[in-house]
């Protein structure tokens, strides 16, 4: 009598097993498929985020001349950009700056420049500035050379931009 050989196994006991193997490759294979569509669409959804605040954030303070009644529509469109794409506190900003604008009201928008930067330094994987770098008054509006600075002022508030509506 012959033990273990070929005639012995049965022919389920050698299908089943594969059959197994070969439906959890395919789970696996279907489960890796959707993580990594999930994870390509996450990415491209962060890549258009990041990309419309940089927009909106050069247009916002990208400027160091002074802004005119030709860039209101410019102004505008970025803070579309940051309610439509910026995190709850850029969006308050941005909404602030937006009624002021509606109310032919000065539009500050230094706190949201100062916000946008913040954010958009973290997001690239870059370090902040540091208080001790003082940046020139940028952005839509900010008073000509030679313009006072309003009292109070410091640090990353010096970045203001005061524009006022035509």
């Amino acid at each position: 009598m012959r033990l273990g050989g070929w005639e012995d196994i049965h022919p389920l006991a050698i299908i089943v097993p594969v059959t197994v193997a070969i439906v959890l490759l395919f789970i696996r294979i279907f489960v890796l498929m959707r993580m990594r569509d999930r994870r390509l669409r996450e990415n491209r959804q962060e890549t258009e985020r990041l990309r419309s605040l940089v927009v909106a954030y050069r247009a916002l303070a990208g400027s160091f001349t002074p802004a005119g009644p030709e860039h209101r529509s410019q102004v505008e469109e970025a803070l579309a950009d940051v309610v439509l794409f910026g995190t709850v506190r850029q969006v308050e900003l941005a909404a602030a700056c937006a009624r002021a604008l509606v109310a032919q009201e000065p539009v500050d928008a230094s706190a949201l420049i100062a916000e946008l930067r913040a954010d958009l330094r973290q997001q690239l994987g870059l370090e902040p500035i540091p208080d001790s770098v003082e940046l020139p008054p940028a952005g839509p509006g900010r008073p000509p050379r030679g313009g006072a600075r309003l009292a109070g002022e410091g640090g990353e508030a010096r970045a203001h931009s005061r524009w006022r509506p035509p």
